[in-house]
């Protein structure tokens, strides 16, 4: 069951969840209280129905980065430094339940994606920029390391840009973020870039949601497992896929020349809310 908040708003649409950041006054800063709500809807989600997660930011900006108030005020004003690591190590756990989600995570970044904003982004599975989104890893501008995020940004663009990044806290704007590899995607304005998310949406609807899931978590033990535990592994994975339903739903479809029933059916779902 997904939780009740404050610093977030959810809008379900068929098989679709949206998440959106929605501090918009400090540009979705990532406050405790954002940042442990939104370890609460992923950590719920894998028990959702919903096939797609899309994360997005109310007020024309995606995320800013984390709340510099709170830190100041709580962080720097007496909290003990066990509280600050635990406060730090929960965020990466948050991010450990993004990587673990089973759906199809697109993130749609306009405005700002700084720093543990930028992080989170780099574990979804589609990204979408509009052009003159502003990116910037921060952290060193400020004295902080980016501890938790580091090796997110390594795994999504490699270890020579990401050093460059990490160390330099260079700027830079959507189209460099897909030269990069941050983002798949980059629009000319907010209008095309909710045109291609409906597309990927509408394409990533013929892909089985177990399969998804199954080719995620291939995905995730690509990085974990060394060579011969792979091949077993995803061996098990596609054994047990093939004997499913989805599978034996898929192979027919195909043999019948029609739509799968999960196509189909998201298909008559769009209809009938139009």
């Amino acid at each position: 069951m997904l939780p009740e908040l404050e610093n977030l708003l959810l809008e379900a649409d068929g098989d679709t969840l949206t998440i959106w950041f929605n501090r918009p006054e400090t540009r979705n800063a990532l406050s405790d209280a954002m940042a442990d709500e939104l370890a609460s809807v992923f950590e719920a989600l894998p028990q959702e129905p919903y096939r797609f997660v899309v994360l997005r930011g109310k007020g024309g900006a995606f995320c800013s980065g984390g709340d510099l108030k709170m830190f100041r005020s709580v962080f720097q004003a007496g909290m003990p430094r066990e509280d600050i690591v635990t406060f730090n190590a929960n965020f990466g756990r948050m991010m450990q339940a993004v990587r673990q989600l089973p759906q199809l995570f697109v993130v749609a970044i306009e405005g700002f994606a700084m720093a543990g904003g930028l992080g989170i982004a780099c574990l979804a599975d589609v990204v979408i920029s509009t052009a003159d989104a502003r990116f910037s890893l921060t952290e060193v501008t400020l004295g902080i390391p980016p501890a938790q995020i580091t090796p997110v940004v390594i795994r999504r663009i490699g270890a020579s840009e990401a050093r460059r990044l990490l160390l330099t806290a260079q700027r830079f704007d959507g189209r460099e973020a897909h030269r990069l590899g941050f983002a798949h995607f980059v629009e000319d304005g907010v209008e095309a870039l909710d045109a291609r998310l409906a597309s990927v949406l509408a394409d990533a609807q013929r892909g089985a949601p177990g399969a998804v899931a199954l080719t995620k978590q291939i995905i995730n033990a690509s990085a974990e497992l060394d060579e011969q535990a792979l091949v077993q592994f995803a061996a098990e994975r596609f054994a047990d896929a093939m004997l499913g339903d989805e599978a034996r739903e898929g192979m027919q479809a195909f043999a019948e020349k029609r739509a799968t029933s999960w196509t189909s059916s998201a298909t008559g779902k769009a209809g009938g809310a139009s």
